[in-house]
């Protein structure tokens, strides 16, 4: 991590003490399961880039705050029903929701931190932040549905997949920069940056350590989920493809490892983050984050 980027993370550091007393707050509001839910989802932790982003785009402090929770309630929301529909056992190194409290209460306390991130909005009267919220959660909602019909496909495009990543991460991520500033040339960094982040995400998943993870390497491979990595490997070897087709997932990774799939991943992810550095106006807090999405080991 570059010395711009520790200090960024030093500098916000008291917003996110505070960002997280006000994400047990919303979550402790209603007691019981959806709250048991809900409190565990936010205390398994978290890189909180969205709420980062708010704060660091955001003339004020309360604003920042108020997008921070809000951004990030609903992407919560969206990872216990995202394991859930994946079967997901394992969250940040915990039991997922669903695993933890079952299949109905982990749909329902899904449901309530989404509820509880649009309420962040609308009980300060912002129908604009309400506004970016709801368009960034159709746009996961429509990423998910690309993901199902791209399961067990090793012939989705690469564009399929770059539309795929940028519906479901890149548009939080622009949102969380609009929340903030209501610029659409942030909203565009933000959406370039969340496509890089994403596509970064998917290399760990080929190549991380579960310790430093919280989750088992492989897990695209084993679900079917044709990310870029395994796009690329899977049109060089065939036990890739065949993987990700269903077949047998033992020692696959090796194999995508001795391709050059994931040194032509890493570069496309770069080049997102050359993209989203292209939008910035001295902002070099903003540059920073660049680089911390893409060097990173969780």
């Amino acid at each position: 991590m570059t010395a711009q980027a520790q200090a960024v993370l030093e500098e916000a550091q008291p917003y996110l003490d505070e960002l997280e007393q006000r994400l047990e707050a919303a979550v402790e509001r209603y007691p019981g399961v959806v709250g048991a839910v809900g409190r565990d989802a936010i205390g398994a932790g978290g890189k909180r880039l969205r709420p980062l982003l708010v704060h660091l785009t955001a003339p004020d402090r309360e604003q920042a705050l108020r997008g921070g929770v809000a951004v990030e309630l609903a992407h919560v929301a969206t990872l216990v029903h995202d394991d859930l529909v994946d079967g997901a056992e394992l969250r940040r190194g915990r039991s997922s929701a669903w695993r933890a409290h079952g299949e109905g209460a982990a749909r329902a306390g899904g449901d309530y931190l989404f509820a509880r991130a649009f309420r962040e909005l609308a009980v300060s009267g912002d129908l604009a932040g309400v506004e970016i919220l709801a368009r960034a959660c159709l746009a996961i909602a429509r990423g998910e549905a690309m993901q199902q019909r791209q399961v067990r496909d090793p012939e989705t495009p690469v564009e399929a997949y770059l539309e795929r990543i940028s519906l479901k991460t890149g548009k939080m991520f622009e949102a969380a920069c609009l929340l903030g500033s209501r610029d659409p040339r942030l909203g565009a960094f933000g959406l370039a940056l969340g496509t890089a982040f994403q596509i970064a995400d998917d290399i760990l998943d080929c190549v991380g350590d579960t310790i430093e993870t919280g989750k088992i390497p492989g897990a695209d491979l084993r679900e079917g989920v044709p990310t870029l990595p395994l796009i690329l490997a899977a049109r060089q070897d065939e036990s890739v493809r065949e993987a990700l087709t269903g077949g047998p997932t033992q020692g696959v990774l090796v194999r995508v490892a001795a391709t050059d799939a994931l040194e032509r991943s890493r570069e496309l992810a770069l080049d997102y983050a050359r993209r989203a550095r292209g939008f910035l106006q001295e902002e070099p807090e903003l540059e920073a984050l660049t680089h911390i999405v893409i060097d990173r080991e969780r």
